[in-house]
């Protein structure tokens, strides 16, 4: 449950962070640098603070831990973590720094942001751990593998914290939903797996719902939509068969690809980086190169 005056930290999208500033919290507004942080917090209201933190650069999430069992311990009673990156492209063609890149970013950062936010739960006996994982973590797609290889990482983190908490008021979550129209899905349409495009794409505002559905009623893991995750799991339990139902699935892709809007492609090297995390909106306020929003 909320409570007027709480603070609640820290990269949920932009339309969670709206949602969760409506029952009562503050919202710490994490965004790669000061004026970008500034920006989100007067975009969001709600006597949000600011807070510039690039979540690619170590020393930066060394520091926004610290803050949280310092300046925050007695505040802080929800962490939504969203940041994501990837790179569509096959392994053979990633350099290291983009390999690492999305490691650190979705996996390495949200490990020490819940570690530290642990810190300041755990003593209380409360507090509520959530995340966005993609749903390639579970079933995995070609062209994206350092990035998937990460959500599967942070899924078996949820699932292990989910047992170390066990029997205390600490709750975890795991939001994960199927394609989601902002624009690191833009960049999957030009360049990504045929698999994202099976369903149809969702809202942002179908991934904060549920977001508001596991703070209600807290549960390890929530699938938007949820009468897809046999589906995605059976994909997991037998990984050989992607690669058999990928061709036929092309042309179905580009069917589905048309229902996402068409926007230039950052590039980076030559290759479009998408940073933006599903459950964002368009204008996210991001906590690392655009990799997720704020909340």
């Amino acid at each position: 449950m909320s409570r007027p005056g709480s603070v609640c930290s820290v990269l949920a999208g932009a339309e969670v962070a709206k949602r969760l500033i409506r029952r009562g919290y503050r919202v710490l507004a994490v965004d790669r640098t000061q004026e970008l942080s500034d920006l989100a917090a007067t975009a969001l209201g709600g006597e949000s603070i600011p807070v510039p933190c690039d979540l690619s650069v170590a020393v930066e999430t060394t520091d926004l831990c610290q803050r949280i069992t310092t300046e925050w311990p007695q505040d802080l009673e929800v962490l939504v973590c969203n940041a994501g990156v990837t790179v569509p492209a096959d392994v053979v063609d990633h350099t290291p720094g983009e390999i690492d890149r999305q490691l650190d970013v979705t996996l390495r950062s949200s490990m020490h942001l819940i570690n530290a936010a642990l810190g300041v739960f755990l003593p209380r006996n409360r507090g509520h751990v959530m995340a966005t994982v993609s749903r390639g973590g579970i079933c995995p797609l070609p062209g994206s593998a350092p990035s998937l290889a990460a959500n599967a990482g942070l899924r078996a983190f949820l699932a292990a914290l989910n047992c170390e908490v066990a029997g205390t008021g600490v709750h975890v979550s795991g939001i994960y939903p199927t394609a989601v129209n902002t624009p690191m899905l833009e960049g999957e349409a030009r360049l990504g797996s045929a698999l994202n495009f099976l369903s149809r794409v969702l809202t942002v505002d179908e991934v904060a719902d549920a977001y508001e559905r596991v703070l209600d009623k807290p549960k390890l893991e929530l699938y938007v939509p949820n009468h897809e995750n046999l589906s995605a799991r059976a994909a997991l339990w037998t990984p050989s068969l992607i690669r058999r139902v990928i061709p036929p699935l092309q042309s179905h892709r580009r069917a589905r690809a048309r229902q996402v809007p068409e926007k230039p492609s950052p590039k980076n090297g030559g290759r479009s980086r998408i940073d933006q995390r599903p459950g964002t909106d368009t204008t996210p306020l991001t906590a690392g190169p655009r990799e997720s929003s704020a909340s």
